[in-house]
């Protein structure tokens, strides 16, 4: 298990408490959507309220095993699925995820036709050729932005893993993560699309 990984993991276990302590002092009762999708997808579990998010963190950094890459990727995506459904009354727009279902799909659709996986830009100076989803500041040049944050892919990996085309049996597949700018956690979702399956590789 690759060491900035784990740092990175359990730096976005803090960074989820510090949005649930903002949500709850912003008077945030729901979570939206509701129940958390991606959660209930990886662990069948229905987070629908602020503090079911808060208890959900708690236990989940108990069971998670630092020393098993799809352990730490499974709490890597719920923890983003977290700080996305709790933070939509206090976060600006830019840190706000702009893809949604109905994109997804004409994206999927466009995939297909081409034949192509979709690159998703983790901060990157450059896009590559093909269909770009672009995470950071100053989108370059032929890409969709998604949003500022990285947790904000949690849209898109929920839509990705009922997707025939980009997922398989609950691994992800035409699906390619090109890191740019390295953070702790911007490795940490880096490695974990790489432990569910996603092509992986490095801005040059």
């Amino acid at each position: 298990m690759d060491k900035y990984s784990v740092a990175g993991a359990k730096k976005l276990f803090s960074l989820t408490k510090t949005k649930i302590r903002l949500a709850v002092e912003a008077d945030t009762a729901e979570c939206r959507p509701h129940p958390l999708p991606l959660i209930k997808r990886l662990s069948g579990i229905d987070i629908s309220s602020v503090e079911e998010a808060r208890a959900h963190r708690e236990e989940l950094i108990k069971d998670t095993r630092f020393s098993d890459d799809l352990s730490v990727a499974s709490a890597v995506f719920q923890c983003m699925d977290l700080i996305e459904g709790v933070k939509y009354k206090y976060e600006p727009p830019q840190y706000t995820s702009n893809i949604d279902a109905r994109m997804m799909k004409d994206l999927e659709k466009e995939a297909k036709e081409k034949a192509v996986p979709v690159n998703v830009l983790l901060m990157t100076r450059t896009a590559p050729e093909g269909i770009n989803l672009f995470i950071g500041e100053n989108p370059p040049p032929g890409t969709l932005f998604v949003s500022g944050v990285p947790t904000s892919l949690a849209s898109l990996l929920e839509y990705a893993f009922g997707s025939e085309y980009f997922s398989d049996n609950g691994r992800l597949k035409n699906i390619r993560s090109v890191a740019g700018h390295r953070t702790l956690i911007l490795n940490a979702i880096h490695h974990s699309l790489g432990a569910y399956g996603a092509e992986r590789s490095n801005e040059k």
